[in-house]
């Protein structure tokens, strides 16, 4: 059963309740609603990728540095992990720590309507809080899938200018979405809600500009954390507008130049928008995974050798070159936002999956750069989306072309969790070692049934 409302006009939405309303429906609409079991799934499958790319960003240097700021702003005290560390924090400390590794390697999900990374804003503000209240698995893994349906839809409802802008769809959008989970898990009322959603858009943001930067991540942590405090500011009366997404100087109008609030409800949007996660199988920015994957095809199908490359053609939506071009890039950072450089790595047949790959002597490997001066970026198609046609000119005069798009979700869960449990167990093993990973895979597929949330963030913790 459908669990909110939809329009056939988008326009339906502008004169009924108001975004800000419809949003606060989703989330009252899942206090106690069971959910459909595919549903359950496939937010296991986004909270398994999180521990895992979680418990890989831990190795990161930004995690130190989080670790030790926080130390030194407040003693270290509080209900709830921090991933990697024995110590414990705030739920807002927990959130903030946590949201921001699980980013760091920028191999975590995305969605195509939020137009951002919804689980690394979204889980660790509702993990803190379910860990704090000791709350269940199965409410939980509600309140996730109800922060992604707010996530998604409010994206859906900023559109493409909201990013093309400069604004960091996970920072801001990341953050409602994280505070109507929270509100989820706190049973707040219809007015709190609203409240909550509110306070979180009014501490939204997070610029593109810092993109191939340690900032990139704080986004994701401080999505999570700013969601935690608009629910708890909420939860004890806090005051806001209850309008505030839809105000004509609110959220939208703000920080969009084509806001339309319809999109949200449309009839075409998913009944559930998880059911349209994108899962990232390289650990770069997923906007240069579909060149990747067509430039292996090419490799493979016509056994290419980088020698014989004339030329490479990317013919990628015109976006692409202000969040994916590091046309010199210097550091393991820079690689994962340079198409050009991924593109020779993707010509080379590297593993475009294995960490130790993005590094500052991957990113001045003369070979690698060499066949990235080869590389050009065209718009041609007028692409959209996350698809990619690419063209290598061959010695022998040939032009090899393919194409491929990443922005169709695997429909298979049962492949799709094969691919997912292969990815964590290179992510996990080598940090927790066999054994510590098979407990915690084991206690997120269990989660539906679970008492608490303990057992997973206590692996997590320890990291």
């Amino acid at each position: 059963m459908r669990q909110d409302v939809q329009f056939d006009d988008p326009t339906e939405a502008l004169s009924a309740k108001g975004l800000t309303a419809h949003l606060a429906d989703t989330c009252l609409a899942l206090h106690q609603s069971a959910l459909p079991g595919h549903v359950l799934r496939l937010a296991r499958h986004c909270l398994l990728d999180w521990a895992a790319v979680t418990i890989a960003g831990t190795k990161e240097p930004l995690a130190g540095i989080m670790a030790r700021t926080l130390a030194s702003g407040e003693a270290a005290a509080g209900a709830c992990s921090l991933a990697g560390s024995a110590g414990r924090a705030s739920e807002f400390q927990a959130a903030l720590l946590n949201g921001t590794v699980s980013h760091a390697l920028d191999f975590d999900d995305v969605n195509e309507r939020m137009l951002g990374h919804p689980t690394v804003a979204i889980a660790p503000a509702v993990l803190a809080v379910a860990e704090r209240e000791g709350l269940s698995g199965d409410a939980l893994l509600r309140a996730f899938v109800g922060g992604y349906q707010v996530a998604a839809r409010l994206g859906a409802a900023m559109g493409e200018s909201h990013y093309a802008r400069g604004f960091h769809a996970t920072a801001t959008v990341g953050a409602v979405g994280a505070a109507a989970g929270c509100s989820i898990l706190l049973r707040l009322d219809e007015r709190q809600t609203r409240i909550a959603l509110s306070l979180a858009a009014t501490q939204a943001g997070g610029l593109k500009a810092n993109f191939g930067t340690m900032a990139k991540p704080l986004h994701a942590g401080k999505a999570a954390a700013n969601g935690v405090l608009a629910a708890r500011l909420a939860q004890q009366g806090f005051t806001a507008r209850e309008d505030a997404l839809e105000h004509d100087q609110g959220f939208g109008s703000a920080m969009s130049d084509d806001f339309q609030p319809g999109r949200a409800f449309a009839a075409d949007a998913p009944e559930w928008e998880i059911e349209d996660n994108l899962f990232k199988f390289h650990a770069a920015c997923y906007l240069t995974h579909s060149s990747i994957e067509a430039l292996r095809q090419l490799r493979s199908r016509e056994r290419i050798e980088p020698d014989e490359v004339a030329a490479v053609r990317l013919d990628v939506p015109a976006g692409h070159r202000k969040v994916c071009d590091i046309v010199t890039p210097r550091s393991g950072l820079d690689v994962k936002f340079s198409i050009r450089h991924l593109a020779a790595l993707a010509l080379y047949g590297e593993n475009t999956s294995a960490l130790s790959l993005y590094s500052a002597q991957t990113a001045h490997d003369e070979r690698y750069v060499a066949l990235r001066e080869k590389v050009t970026l065209v718009h041609e198609v007028a692409s959209s989306g996350f698809g990619a046609t690419v063209a290598v000119d061959l010695a022998d005069g040939r032009t090899v072309v393919a194409h491929h798009d990443v922005g169709q979700p695997l429909r298979d869960l049962d492949a799709q969790e094969r691919a997912l449990l292969e990815k964590a167990h290179s992510l996990v093993v080598p940090v927790l070692g066999p054994d510590a990973a098979k407990r915690l895979f084991a206690a997120i597929d269990a989660l539906e049934t679970s008492g608490s949330v303990t057992d997973v963030m206590s692996l997590i913790a320890t990291a």
